[in-house]
């Protein structure tokens, strides 16, 4: 059952107003909206699924179009001040996800040395705004890498964020450049990846990992350089840096891959992303601004 056709949602807010399109039993509905079980669970014991004031109960059958009100556990998001965030910038934010523009040199998440890291921000960002809503990453980037990262900021949701990523249903597209003249006639790259067994760090071609795919296009030429734009078919660690070198056009900046060093470091920045908003259903595109490292290398967001 798809959650286009299981439900729809009305309102949002601390209490979440949404309609079965067919009939069918409370829990199924939830399960239906990608909560989990173990939430599921806790929602039911809690009373927070109700139908006209009624306490919902796992084997109560919803009639179709039947109105239903779920209590979020935690006040949710409904406003923020984006000139307040420190150390990123919020692209957008609802009740249920956040979008920043990740800089580079910070892990996304804690890696348990105390390094300070992204997540860290994000929730530090939050809690001065007024909200207790734990925020959870649901996608990586690299040290190096800048751009788009995505937080869930519901309990309730987050396997439903999760299974975005998980199913490549989130499509992403980055920016990079590389050094000499990139083939026009390269327009996907198709290799499979896996762990490269003399060094922990790094990813390689092989056969035998798992399948990869990346779409390229040569978006402007210059300086001796060529700007590409990359759509991810597939979510391998190191993906596109593994893709691109092995076609002999490593990223600049890319010292790990064989790229050639430069002074603003790794020329690889995630730059859009569009999916299906999991509880809302509505179209989401998210896009962030030309990269200013780009800009100083000669070329230009048009």
């Amino acid at each position: 059952m798809s959650k286009t056709q299981a439900f729809h949602v009305i309102s949002g807010g601390e209490q979440l107003r949404f309609v079965p399109t067919k009939e069918m039993l409370a829990g199924e509905l939830l399960v239906a909206a990608g909560i989990s079980r173990r939430q599921t669970q806790r929602i039911f014991a809690e009373g927070r699924l109700r139908s006209a004031e009624q306490i919902l109960h796992p084997e109560g059958m919803l009639s179709a179009w039947e109105e239903v009100t779920l209590q979020l556990a935690v006040k949710p998001v409904q406003q923020l001040n984006p000139s307040a965030a420190e150390g990123f910038s919020l692209l957008a934010a609802d009740e249920f996800f956040l979008a920043v523009d990740k800089p580079a040199g910070i892990l996304v998440h804690g890696d348990g040395t105390g390094v300070p890291n992204l997540s860290e921000r994000v929730a530090g960002y939050l809690h001065t705004q007024g909200y207790a809503v734990r925020s959870q990453a649901i996608q990586r980037l690299d040290v190096a890498t800048t751009g788009l990262v995505i937080f869930s900021l519901t309990e309730e949701f987050q396997p439903a964020f999760d299974a975005l990523v998980a199913s490549n249903a989130l499509h992403k597209r980055y920016l990079a450049v590389v050094s000499g003249d990139f083939p026009l006639r390269i327009h996907q790259i198709d290799a499979a990846i896996g762990r490269d067994r003399h060094d922990a760090h790094r990813m390689r071609i092989n056969p035998h990992g798992k399948e990869a795919h990346t779409r390229v296009h040569v978006l402007q030429r210059c300086n001796g350089l060529s700007l590409l734009e990359l759509e991810l078919l597939s979510g391998r660690r190191h993906q596109i840096r593994v893709h691109l070198a092995s076609v002999g056009f490593p990223l600049l900046g890319d010292g790990l891959y064989g790229g050639a060093p430069h002074p603003d470091g790794l020329m690889l920045h995630a730059w859009r992303e569009e999916f299906e908003h999991p509880v809302t259903q509505q179209q989401i595109t998210l896009e962030t601004a030309f990269p200013k490292r780009f800009v100083k290398l000669g070329f230009t967001a048009s």
